[in-house]
């Protein structure tokens, strides 16, 4: 009987799911390779690394509206990692899961973009994509029996369900306008509405990591992608030693991009930021260590993990007995400062997930969550079990090199369960470890744990004994000498 009430809820809408940046998998359409989310990625030579990078950069004429060298096929189906930004994880479950849920298969699709270029540009594209089929859909034969069964319902609408940069394309999507009534629901997940400084320091010069490349490379490449300048940070996250302020299209010159893309994302972000998002239902991911603001040191970007504490009157930096700024860690999920996920308006109080930003998208939380909103249902109260796995955290390093340690951390442990650790190597080597994690004497919910891979690649650690498992990609490689 419970089974049946639950399917009487069931909404019979589109469902589009938009990955975010680096989930889609990228072809060169002339020669038919992958560029992006190849499989057994360490299989390769660094000097592959080198030529698919090079084959990645946005040319004038891509810029210019031709872009027909690249195209996306699909979501994300293996693990990637881009220097800079760090890993990739595919959307596979997401998808299946949501697909098991909707009325029929045909309701759910996903949509890959060209990540490298604008969000006006793809946000036009999912425009189009998702008025075609929602069109589709209603004339679905499944649609229709389910109109037929429930006449109530009325033609399906549609909900999103964005990750990251997706949740952008999709706010450009109500910004056009054209489709805001046909849409029932927006879930966004770890959206950096606000950008992020880990996109300000990768387009400064690449540095910050182990690179399978010259770090010149990335200095070609970074800054021609549009994409990347929208990822910049659209907050007051540029700190002068006195305050912070917003970047302006100087200092993201001054930062190596190119001005004409500079002029372009801050002309779209000041039109695009108080587009509200209809149902909104925020996801914002906690417990990583996070770049919130940078200040320039000599031409360099400089990563800090925190932001000046304010007034909340006027407004004003507060000082410290010493006459010093008093600062703060607000943390986020490793690549989204948490309060750079929340939209500028709109939004309901954020669901916080204890995750790092790649693992967001295959979080249990976040796919019961979306699942959930084919029933109409848009808090974690409402499915009837506390969602989340706010019982601890995990911390390891982005990248380690052969041979040396790579240090994991969990906080926040209560103690009421036992943690297991398992390191696995996910680009094509199948090497398994299992660290053993030990309580810190003197600090309290804290374990630590040390492992050691003996060859490059990409290791996924894992730490089980939560609510659900949290998950964080390191990169094992060498880093190249600065060019």
């Amino acid at each position: 009987m419970t089974g049946q009430r639950a399917a009487e809820r069931l909404l019979h809408d589109a469902v589009i799911v938009v990955p975010g940046i680096m989930g889609s998998v990228l072809r060169d359409v002339k020669s038919g390779k992958r560029l992006w989310g190849v499989r057994k990625l360490f299989q390769y030579s660094a000097r592959r690394h080198e030529d698919r990078m090079r084959a990645l950069s946005v040319s004038a004429e891509e810029r210019a509206g031709d872009t027909g060298r690249i195209e996306a096929t699909g979501l994300l189906d293996s693990v990637d990692w881009l220097p800079g930004l760090g890993g990739a994880q595919p959307y596979n479950q997401l998808v299946r899961e949501l697909r098991q849920a909707a009325v029929d298969p045909g309701a759910v699709l996903p949509f890959p973009y060209d990540w490298r270029l604008s969000v006006e540009y793809n946000g036009a594209l999912l425009a189009d994509a998702a008025r075609r089929h929602l069109k589709a859909w209603r004339d679905h034969a499944a649609h229709r029996h389910h109109l037929a069964r429930h006449p109530e319902a009325g033609p399906a609408r549609i909900l999103f369900v964005a990750h990251s940069m997706g949740g952008l394309l999709v706010r450009e999507v109500l910004y056009r306008g054209d489709l805001r009534h046909d849409i029932r629901a927006v879930m966004t997940v770890g959206t950096p509405f606000s950008g992020s400084v880990k996109a300000a320091v990768m387009l400064n010069s690449g540095k910050g990591g182990p690179l399978l490349l010259p770090p010149a490379v990335l200095r070609d490449v970074a800054p021609t992608m549009p994409g990347l300048y929208d990822l910049l940070p659209a907050y007051r996250a540029l700190d002068d030693g006195h305050d912070t302020r917003i970047p302006t299209v100087d200092d993201i010159v001054e930062l190596g991009g190119v001005r004409e893309l500079a002029e372009a994302t801050v002309s779209w972000r000041t039109t695009r930021q108080d587009t509200p998002l209809p149902g909104h239902v925020t996801v914002v991911g906690l417990g990583k260590k996070t770049l919130q603001s940078y200040r320039m040191r000599a031409g360099t970007a400089v990563g800090q993990r925190f932001m000046p504490v304010r007034d909340r009157g006027d407004d004003r930096v507060l000082l410290d007995a010493e006459r010093r700024r008093r600062t703060e860690d607000g943390m986020g999920d490793g690549t989204v400062y948490q309060f750079a996920a929340r939209p500028a308006r709109g939004a309901t109080e954020p669901i916080t997930v204890f995750q790092d930003h790649t693992a967001l998208a295959r979080s249990r939380t976040v796919i019961d969550q979306a699942c959930g909103m084919l029933r109409g249902l848009s808090r974690p109260d409402e499915l009837g079990a506390v969602l989340g796995n706010g019982t601890f955290a995990l911390d390891v390093p982005e990248w380690a090199e052969p041979d040396a340690p790579v240090a994991i951390e969990v906080s926040g442990w209560d103690g009421s369960s036992d943690l297991r650790c398992t390191v696995r190597e996910v680009s094509g080597r199948d090497e398994v470890l299992y660290p053993d994690l030990t309580p810190v004497p003197g600090e309290e919910g804290k374990l630590v744990a040390a492992c050691v891979a003996g060859r490059p690649g990409l290791y996924e650690i894992e730490v089980v004994g939560g609510v659900e498992p949290v998950i964080q990609l390191v990169l094992v490689a060498a880093a190249e000498q600065p060019a």
